[in-house]
């Protein structure tokens, strides 16, 4: 038997579940032209949510581009990645290459071999002619009228580690002026992705609409478990199937994680018992001690106190009690180390309270302070 559940990679049908809303407010702002940045905290599902909206959007004709700003590492890295995606709309090597030559100046396309006796296309940049490409290859939408185009950054935020506002300030001086183009920006650290949006002092200040990835239906998750395990003649009861929604708090990525636990646990003792999820929750602990203990060899004695604190009571904050019950203060160290543990993306904030982004590293942690 395979195991029905996926995570960790892009999913499709029939892993895909829920986000009827999701998918129809966001195909109707982009087919329309709007722009849109699209945020969550990682592991909510935007890049598998998008990737099915531009594939039925391709199925429909339109032309679409993604580009992950997690491989952009220069500006001629991303004229080459952009370049890549114009390649691959044609049907042959022959037209691809051809329509490459003719939109974009200073670049030359070359099809080689991969180490697996593949056909894949490299492209040359002439250092000169540089800015050129740079500008050719974003006007691409606008120089071809045959098809309406989508164009998706995703990790939008991560141009920020390029070089600095200068590569916003160029990108924005060029797609400001594309009329017809819908595109979608996306991102996993809120406060980095909004500033960029809000902020009138950035290139991209009211750009587009900001529109925030909620969690799916529970009733769509109940759903999806059920008809997964369906599959292999598995009926776990309604009580096991809110555990799992409840300790994966309902997020995508660890919903499918546990599930996918609690599927191998079945498989192995064939009949379900009284402690399976128990079972399949120290499994997971297990599997993942490594890697827990690597983010928390790294932090400071104060952060590990203060995640300690904000795992113990599942949210943290500046309130009074909280401070005084996990004794907390001074204030300016908790503020730095809040601010620290949000940027390297272990905490979430959101309005006033902050949550560890990982409940599997939430759970690690209160065991761990328990033993």
């Amino acid at each position: 038997m395979n195991n029905p559940f996926r995570y960790g990679t892009i999913v499709d049908d029939p892993y895909f579940y829920g986000r009827h809303k999701e998918l129809e407010e966001i195909t109707i702002s982009v087919k329309n032209g709007a722009n849109l940045i699209l945020y969550s905290p990682r592991r909510y599902g935007k890049t598998s949510l998008v990737l099915k909206i531009l594939k039925s959007l391709k199925q429909e004709g339109y032309n679409t581009i993604y580009i992950d700003f997690f491989k952009v590492t220069s500006r001629d890295k991303f004229i080459e990645l952009y370049s890549r995606e114009i390649f691959n709309l044609h049907s042959s090597f022959e037209k691809g290459i051809l329509r490459l030559k003719e939109l974009i100046r200073g670049i030359r396309p070359v099809i080689g071999w991969s180490n697996a006796g593949k056909p894949e296309l490299s492209i040359r940049i002439d250092p000169a002619l540089a800015a050129e490409a740079f500008e050719d290859v974003l006007n691409t939408p606008v120089r071809t009228e045959d098809k309406s185009w989508i164009v998706v950054f995703d990790e939008f935020q991560e141009i920020e580690r390029l070089n600095g506002e200068s590569f916003e300030k160029e990108l924005r001086a060029v797609i400001q002026h594309h009329q017809q183009v819908g595109y979608i920006f996306m991102g996993s650290q809120k406060h980095m992705l909004v500033n960029m949006f809000s902020r009138k002092n950035r290139a991209f200040y009211n750009f587009g609409k900001l529109y925030q990835l909620q969690k799916p239906d529970p009733t769509d998750a109940t759903t999806y478990l059920s008809d997964r395990f369906a599959i292999s003649d598995f009926e776990p009861s309604k009580d096991l199937l809110g555990k799992i929604i409840i300790t994966s708090r309902n997020i995508p990525f660890y919903l499918q994680y546990l599930a996918s636990e609690i599927w191998e646990m079945m498989a192995l003792q064939v009949t379900l018992t009284d402690n399976l999820f128990e079972q399949a929750i120290q499994r997971l602990l297990l599997n993942q001690n490594d890697y827990f203990l690597g983010i928390w060899m790294q932090l400071t004695p104060y952060q590990r106190k203060t995640i300690t604190a904000i795992a113990a009571n599942e949210t943290g904050s500046y309130d009074k009690k909280f401070l005084q019950e996990y004794n907390l203060y001074p204030v300016s160290s908790l503020q730095k180390a809040l601010k620290s543990l949000t940027n390297q993306d272990i905490l979430e904030k959101e309005n006033t309270r902050y949550r560890l982004n990982d409940p599997f590293f939430e759970l690690w942690i209160k065991r761990n302070n328990e033993q």
